[in-house]
């Protein structure tokens, strides 16, 4: 070191001073400044590899996301119309009012170019949009001989006047027929339209009837200028360009304003570009490229680099899916001569600035030296943070020499960097709004949805409520007068009618409910453990007089080994077989109806399980059949096949809701028929075998007398605004011995309880001024309101109901119309009533059909007394309820068999039937009686 210390003097020492100063300074002014060039260089290349793989990755995130939103409207658009038509809120019948629909669903969804449906039966209607937003109207229906029609409308979607016409089937068009092989949702082909000049994308979508019959295909369409108008608005550089094209190579939207389709003579005026014919050069030269590496082919992001005339290129190209059928690839490409522009400029200023170094420092010197060396230090510094991302950091240097030029350049270049780093951000949450718009438009929708079907659980509320509460007072008060001792023979032959007759039309309402709650999907399975071979019984006893009436055979057969216990909703099964044994008697002749019943173990990877069972049902009857054209219409609600309309009886909702009946319990119903010879009604049920022990025997309902002796007397308060409903309970509860009183609303009920006391409130919960929900919660607030009990009465069938009621502070809920049997029993359980019964009077439900007939034998009622028969062929005779009942009784007393098999034909009014068999018993005595003496 000292020797070389000794060589740099000596070697100084032979030149001037200033010659000294000058060439070490100009040495490290060059050395320093062609170092920071190269570095510099350097930095910006591998800056320039960093940015332009961010500027591609953010382009094809952009470019992504505005194709998931733009692509995702037209599907939502068919889910929605399909909904409208599955829920019969569209009818296709209804031409108008599909008009008014589509034109303003096209309204509303600005992104939509057109918006309808073709038909099966070749017709097509819609709402398309042109250019110049121009809303129109197009209908083809075979009114018009299936020319489809072009209409101009005004601002309210009203027709003005034809703008074209054309012969068209959409039957045979590309959307159409794609959407039928594939049975889904799916995107048509890109085509164009009539004129050539706008390229459309169809989302379509295929519907079914209720048998699974092809009705047509809703379409949708978009503009594919719309996206390109999208690609055009990107900022990528100084030249580049993002397009997007299918695995084919066909071009869908590009960047560069270029059109997807080029005008052509054919049929439809266009035909598709191909990228690689592209006009523009960099489009073409980039697809050649990407054809040659088969990066169009690959399912995975890709990003690439080729040269043009030996000019660098950057490309990235994504894949782009969705799971209707796109299979698209998204292009970007990026010169690097738009981002080395900078990068050269800065190069050429430091040459120029080492240049401009070497002529000062000759005549500055050292001080000349350091006041360059600070600033290129500075800037050095500088630079090392914007490579590393630091984009906020910028050259403090207020110089207006090369080296302060060399500072603002640089401060420009990273202020330009931020900038476009800026404007990404920025339109990043520009397309992130627009999203939450778009977003915020579906819950709009939603809501109207909700809003729906909250207008018709209100409708069906409302409904059940109009019927229910006139119901409620004719079957109430023909209980209270059945119960009565001293009302005429015929006048209690009337009750027995009124009765019959509110229970059919109630059993009609409850169809129709039941059908609504179906539909809503509020209908839900109620499982229980019961006697399956005692529900075929009654079933089949049930309706065993009602065929011998007519001349026909009934039957149930079933092997020994079908499990006798088992759990399943018992109620939905045996609606079914009523509904359907009841049809085949109602068109039955001759011959008869029979049911079958099988059963088969359920397998658990491939073996059986014990305890899971499914039961199959046969119907089979061998009466009038049913025409195949009615085959189709069979289980549609309120529509009844042409024998039904002339036997003029019926509703046509025994077969639909039976049908339901059994997709809930987990099957499903087949007919078979043929004309003239009879009908098969077969369907099966999930249902699970049980032990017996685990079945809950029913026990005959008693009958209420009189109140228990030792009670205190009960007070109860009856809350109605109807008063006839009041005094429905009144003529129930007044002749037992209860304190009643009165109260036409919620105000008046909350009053009378302050005043009256009453141990239980009967609440109606639908009532002017204050309804029953308020009179229960201002009751309930109260200490001394906890000890009343409040019953509410409705006529809601709503599930839901009972949980708004019982939350409002009723200890118990009950439908109108009641039964007495319920009233008196809700009373014993809140506030401990007990009551006197009579002792229940049997029926033949239990008696086998042998041993029914047996009972029934003239010969066999012949040993009874003579004059209990007389009796009893008077009183039915006349109709003397009463009486009959009393005359039952007796009979009990010398044979149980005899009379539950009377006691069933009374309870089904068939007093006509009891007078022969009494008249024929009689004759059997005389006769025995004529023998005797003979003997």
């Amino acid at each position: 070191m000292r020797a070389l210390n000794r060589t740099v003097t000596r070697l100084s020492s032979q030149f001037p001073l200033r010659t000294v100063l000058i060439v070490p300074f100009v040495l490290q002014i060059f050395t320093a400044v062609g170092l920071v060039g190269y570095l510099s260089f350097r930095t910006g290349q591998k800056a320039i590899n960093d940015v332009a793989t961010q500027l591609l990755g953010e382009v094809n995130a952009r470019v992504e996301q505005n194709l998931e939103a733009y692509l995702s409207v037209p599907h939502q658009v068919n889910e929605i119309n399909a909904t409208a038509f599955a829920l019969g809120q569209l009818e296709l019948s209804d031409i108008p009012a599909l008009e008014r629909y589509f034109w303003r669903q096209l309204n509303i969804f600005e992104t939509l170019t057109f918006t309808g449906l073709g038909l099966e039966n070749q017709d097509n209607l819609g709402a398309e949009r042109f250019d110049g937003n121009q809303l129109t109207l197009r209908i083809s229906t075979a009114a018009s001989n299936h020319i489809f029609s072009t209409y101009s409308t005004d601002e309210t979607g009203n027709k003005l006047e034809v703008l074209r016409s054309i012969p068209f089937d959409p039957r045979t068009r590309p959307w159409y027929r794609a959407a039928v092989d594939a049975r889904s949702p799916v995107w048509s082909e890109i085509y164009s339209n009539t004129a050539g000049i706008t390229a459309y994308l169809g989302a379509s979508t295929p519907f079914y009837d209720t048998d699974d019959r092809l009705q047509g295909v809703l379409l949708t369409n978009i503009n594919l200028s719309q996206i390109g108008d999208f690609l055009e608005s990107l900022k990528i550089g100084e030249t580049g360009q993002v397009f997007i094209i299918e695995r084919s190579g066909m071009l869908v939207a590009t960047s560069t304003g270029e059109k997807p389709f080029k005008t052509t003579q054919e049929e439809y005026g266009a035909e598709r570009v191909n990228v690689a014919d592209s006009d523009d050069s960099l489009t073409q030269s980039t697809a050649r490229y990407l054809a040659e590496v088969a990066a169009i082919e690959s399912d995975k992001a890709r990003s690439h680099e080729f040269t043009i005339d030996g000019k660098r290129q950057f490309v990235q190209v994504q894949p782009f899916r969705d799971r209707f059928g796109l299979d698209w690839q998204i292009v970007v490409v990026v010169p690097e001569s738009d981002f080395m522009g900078q990068i050269n400029a800065n190069t050429r200023t430091t040459i120029i600035l080492c240049a401009a170094a070497l002529l000062v420092a000759t005549g500055v010197g050292i001080l000349t030296a350091r006041w360059v060396t600070d600033p290129i230090l500075s800037l050095n510094r500088s630079a090392d943070e914007i490579a590393r991302g630091e984009w906020d950091k910028t050259v403090e240097l207020d110089r207006n020499d090369e080296v302060g030029q060399l500072a603002k350049s640089f401060n420009t270049m990273a202020g330009q960097l931020q900038e476009s780093f800026n404007t990404l951000e920025q339109r990043v949450a520009e397309r992130t709004a627009e999203l939450a718009e778009s977003n915020q438009q579906l819950e709009t929708a939603k809501e109207k949805a909700d809003a729906a079907n909250r207008a018709k659980s209100t409708f069906i509320a409302n409904m059940s409520h109009e019927l229910r509460s006139p119901l409620n007072a004719i079957l109430g008060f023909s209980q209270v007068m059945a119960r009565s001792q001293n009302l005429p023979g015929e006048h209690q032959d009337n009750v027995g009618i009124i009765t019959r007759s509110g229970e059919h039309l109630l059993t009609l309402i409850n169809n129709v409910l039941d059908l609504s709650k179906i539909e809503a999907g509020r209908t839900t399975l109620n499982p229980k453990n019961f006697d399956l071979h005692r529900l075929l019984n009654d079933v089949r006893d049930m309706f065993q007089f009602k065929a011998e009436e007519k001349g026909l055979q009934m039957s149930v057969e079933y092997a020994p080994d079908l499990p006798q216990y088992v759990r399943t909703d018992a109620v939905k099964l045996r609606q079914v077989l009523i509904n359907l044994i009841n049809n085949g008697l109602k068109f039955t002749e001759r011959g008869g109806v029979s049911v079958q019943i099988k059963h088969e173990k359920c397998k658990i990877k491939n073996e059986e399980s014990s305890d899971k069972l499914t039961l199959h049902f046969a119907v089979e009857d061998t009466g009038a059949g049913i025409a195949p054209e009615d085959m189709d219409s069979l289980f549609e609600a309120f529509v009844q096949t042409e024998t039904g309309k002339q036997a003029q009886e019926g509703t046509g909702l025994g077969l639909p809701i039976s049908r339901k009946f059994v997709r809930l319990m987990g099957g499903e119903m087949r007919v078979t028929s043929e004309v003239g010879e009879g009908t098969t009604f077969a369907f099966e049920i999930q249902a699970v075998e049980v032990e017996p022990a685990q079945i809950e025997e029913n026990q005959p309902q008693k009958r209420v007398l009189a109140l228990e002796p030792g009670q205190p007397r009960y007070r109860i308060l009856i809350v109605d605004d109807k008063p006839i409903n009041r005094q429905l309970l009144v003529k129930l509860l007044n002749p037992l011995g209860f304190e009643l009183r009165e109260a036409s609303n919620g105000e008046e009920a909350v009053e009378v309880w302050e005043e009256f006391g009453p141990h239980l409130i009967w609440m109606d919960m639908r009532m002017p001024v204050m309804d029953g929900y308020e009179a229960t919660q201002a009751i309930k607030s109260t200490t001394r309101g906890q000890a009343t009990a409040i019953i509410a009465l409705t006529a809601s069938v709503l599930e839901e109901e009972r949980a708004v009621v019982i939350s409002a502070g009723c200890n118990d809920f009950m439908r109108k119309p009641f039964k007495e049997a319920d009233i008196f029993e809700a009373m014993h359980k809140h506030i401990g009533v007990r009551y006197i019964y009579d002792e229940p009077t049997q029926t033949g439900a239990t008696l086998s059909p042998g041993d029914l007939k047996k009972s029934l034998d003239p010969a066999n009622i012949a040993k009874l007394p003579s004059g209990l028969l007389k009796h009893l062929e008077s009183a039915t005779s006349f109709a003397e309820i009463s009486k009959i009942d009393g005359y039952i009784d007796e009979v009990h007393q010398y044979d149980k068999a005899i009379a539950s098999a009377l006691a069933a034909l009374a309870q089904d009014f068939a007093y006509d039937k009891i007078a022969t068999l009494m008249q024929a018993a009689i004759e059997v005595q005389s006769e025995v009686s004529i023998a005797d003496r003979q003997s």
